[in-house]
């Protein structure tokens, strides 16, 4: 079974009290709109740059990169060896080139999901393993850099609306991403004490085996996503009030 955890380093840590207006870059979309979906769709689009930019006031960090402060992931248990992976001061680049291509919002059944496309995204940082990746031992602690190449990403949540300062405000639950890249790279420095020849020959094999390699370190990846979207969401659905991010009715 796998464990995944992880600490966010973020560098946008004040707090909104006051309400604030929608942030100038999102369009308003009605609730009862029929086509509220392609209207938030193309609000999304236009926005992605400057959301991605940062927003200090929206509680959004820059997320170009991304710094993520540690995920830890383990799998197995009892006497069944498995895999420990710990990224540690991991940047995830790639988000400004992000397409958004659909959103779904169900304000019935309170769940919200996207899909949108990265041509290219880069997880650079340090990394610590310990067991077996697929049939091979793999132990080390260096750099690591995972590459993924024409990924659909899906970013998937519930959510409650709770009052707060006299406003009602979107709260997000269960946030869930996945990743799905058309192709994906792995190198990791330092395997197996620095052996050069185990680690050329493992980093061979993590090239050669990408998809199922990929699987066994999606949690990692998962997560990272995971949070990065969430911070975007969170830090302006808990600035806006929910009537004002999606009102009932356009004035």
């Amino acid at each position: 079974m796998r464990h995944s955890s992880v600490l966010l380093l973020l560098t946008c840590t004040s707090i909104s009290q006051a309400a604030l207006p929608l942030p100038p870059y999102l369009t308003p979309c009605a609730r009862s709109d029929p086509n509220f979906n392609a209207c938030a769709l193309q609000s999304g689009k236009k926005a992605v740059a400057s959301v991605i930019k940062g927003d200090r006031k929206y509680n959004v960090p820059p997320l170009n990169p991304l710094r993520i402060k540690e995920i830890k992931v383990t799998d197995g248990g009892g006497q069944r060896v498995g895999l420990t992976l710990i990224l540690k001061d991991a940047d995830i680049f790639g988000m400004m080139d992000s397409d958004i291509r659909k959103t779904d919002f169900d304000f019935k059944n309170q769940t919200v999901s996207y899909e949108m496309f990265l041509p290219r995204a880069e997880v650079l940082g340090k990394y610590e393993v310990n067991g077996r990746i697929l049939i091979l031992p793999i132990n080390g602690n260096g750099d690591i850099n995972i590459t993924m190449v024409n990924s659909k990403v899906t970013y998937d949540h519930d959510f409650t609306i709770e009052p707060k300062n006299g406003n009602n405000y979107m709260v997000q639950k269960n946030p869930r991403a996945s990743v799905f890249p058309e192709r994906a790279y792995f190198h990791m420095t330092n395997l197996f004490n620095g052996d050069k020849t185990l680690g050329k020959q493992m980093n061979i094999f993590l090239d050669e085996n990408w998809k199922d390699v990929f699987t066994e370190l999606s949690p990692a990846i998962f997560t990272a996503f995971t949070e990065m979207i969430t911070t975007i969401i969170s830090g302006i659905a808990s600035s806006v009030p929910y009537e004002v991010a999606f009102p009932e009715k356009l004035p």
